[in-house]
């Protein structure tokens, strides 16, 4: 079915007319019929005749007329502003009416496809089922989502890295080149185009937004056909469609509108292993490809109007650290540092950065700075962790940085067992005499370590007198048979001291 309303602007799109009177602009129509003496009159039927009525009918019937006269009151009539014949306007509007017919029953099945919940294959292999054309869906960094089957035959744009799949890079230049990506992100219907790059090829676009931002777009390539309202309209659907399943997933809930926000989520997820493909996809993405790096895993102390605040703080984020990049990512904000010049963890550095998570209640979690982009993975990982180990062991801090918890992070990935007998053994023997003589050489020894080996800090530490503090180094050096002159023996003793803190 149709609205009046619909129908009537068709017809005078299609004939160049105006319509004079008034009419029911709700009313639902399901086919058209040229009235005759023998007509039966039925609702939701629009009756077309050329001159006056030759039978009227009862005049509580809700039907309708298209007429060139004006008699007919008991039909209100729509007057038009020049004859058309009803011949003509038969078959025009019951072309409208079958084509929407067909597309609400196509429209109704790409739904239930959807609802069976087997995602987006399915939907978008019925749909080139529909059109016969093949079908990709790409996210806003090019990367396709999915295809319909016919698109393992294009003969040209793709690229493939890992297990993706993304638009090749002569393509990507070639739609901004011609502005075609500009109208994706401005357009809020399927529109068709041919660039002088593939003129032998008509695209349809269509942009899937979520929130209102665009998180992709549905693509469907024609061949040397020209766009219909059909294929316009469907893939306007297919891109609804599209955006309720993308929906179901936090990867594309999240998003916050920048272009290159799923390529960062990809490069996080190590799919990349070409560095130069890494690069040149930046680069389309209007993002420089620099030499250094460093990953900041931001997570947020109290509750808090996501989309709102992700958006907000991101910006704040960006403007901080020019040609860093920003996702949402695991309910946490990452924030990417990609820069020309070495990065170092300064307090200068990093002041906007404890002034932004002081002011918006966040802690951080911060990298080591690293120049291997393919490593990307392991060091966002290291983020990550570094937040939850810093945390443990200094709540009151806001920054945690992986350089300070490199042992605990190292710890983390080994079996506890496998540790426990890394202690070294001597530390144990300390602990016994300890508790069988109630002396106190394993503090003694902990405070010259945590003084750098300062004998002075290391008894004021302990509130005892130097000698006193001598007496007992020259005590565990006898019990042991050892000399604290040795360098190599005091960082194993250091190193079992952080193993043992850590288990315990």
């Amino acid at each position: 079915m149709m609205r009046l309303k619909e129908i009537v602007e068709k017809i005078v799109e299609h004939f160049q007319l105006i319509v004079i009177e008034e009419y029911d602009t709700q009313l639902l129509i399901h086919r058209a019929e040229i009235l005759s003496a023998q007509t039966v009159f039925e609702e939701h039927v629009l009756y077309l005749c050329d001159t006056a009525l030759p039978v009227l009918p009862p005049a509580t019937m809700h039907c309708w007329l298209i007429t060139a006269e004006a008699n007919v009151a008991p039909f209100c009539p729509l007057r038009i502003t020049r004859p058309v014949p009803a011949a003509a306007l038969y078959c025009q509007i019951n072309q409208l009416l079958g084509l929407t017919s067909l597309i609400e029953s196509q429209s109704n099945q790409l739904y239930h496809a959807l609802y069976r919940g087997k995602g987006l294959k399915s939907v978008v292999t019925l749909a080139e089922e529909f059109f016969g054309y093949p079908i990709s869906i790409c996210d806003a960094s090019y990367n396709m989502i999915e295809t319909s089957p016919l698109m393992e035959h294009m003969e040209y744009g793709l690229s493939h890295s890992s297990s993706r799949v993304y638009l090749a890079d002569d393509e990507v230049e070639s739609l901004k080149r011609n502005q075609v990506v500009e109208q994706i992100y401005r357009s809020p219907h399927a529109f068709g185009v041919r660039t002088v790059d593939h003129p032998d090829n008509q695209w349809i676009f269509c942009a899937i937004r979520i929130q209102n931002v665009m998180t992709g777009y549905v693509a469907v390539c024609m061949g040397d056909t020209d766009a219909t309202e059909y294929i316009l309209r469907m893939t306007t659907i297919l891109a609804d469609v599209c955006a309720i399943e993308m929906q179901k997933h936090d990867f594309f809930i999240t998003r916050t509108g920048m272009k290159y926000e799923n390529f960062l989520i990809d490069l996080l997820e190590g799919h990349f292993s070409d560095v130069n493909l890494i690069s040149s996809r930046l680069e389309l993405l209007d993002r420089r490809f620099c030499r250094f790096f460093c990953l900041i895993v931001l997570s947020c102390m109290e509750p808090h109007d996501s989309d709102l605040f992700n958006k907000q703080q991101m910006t704040a984020l960006r403007a901080a650290y020019p040609n860093s990049m920003s996702v949402v990512y695991q309910d946490a904000i990452v924030l990417f540092l990609n820069q020309n010049e070495p990065i170092r963890l300064s307090e200068d550095f990093t002041a906007k950065l404890l002034s932004f998570s002081r002011l918006n209640h966040m802690k951080a979690g911060i990298s080591q700075p690293f120049a291997d982009i393919l490593k990307i993975r392991a060091y966002y990982l290291q983020a990550v962790n570094t937040l939850t180990l810093g945390e443990d062991a200094n709540p009151e801090e806001i920054l945690h940085f992986a350089a300070d918890l490199l042992p605990q992070y190292l710890f983390q990935q080994a079996d506890p067992t496998g540790l426990s007998v890394g202690i070294h053994h001597h530390i144990y023997h300390l602990t016994g005499y300890d508790q069988e003589y109630h002396t106190e050489f394993i503090p003694t020894l902990r405070a010259y370590l945590a003084n750098d080996r300062n004998a002075t800090k290391a008894a004021a530490a302990l509130h005892i007198h130097r000698s006193t503090f001598f007496y007992r180094i020259k005590k565990i050096e006898e019990l042991l048979d050892i000399s604290l002159t040795d360098s190599h023996l005091l960082f194993l003793y250091e190193l079992s001291f952080l193993i043992w803190d850590y288990l315990c």
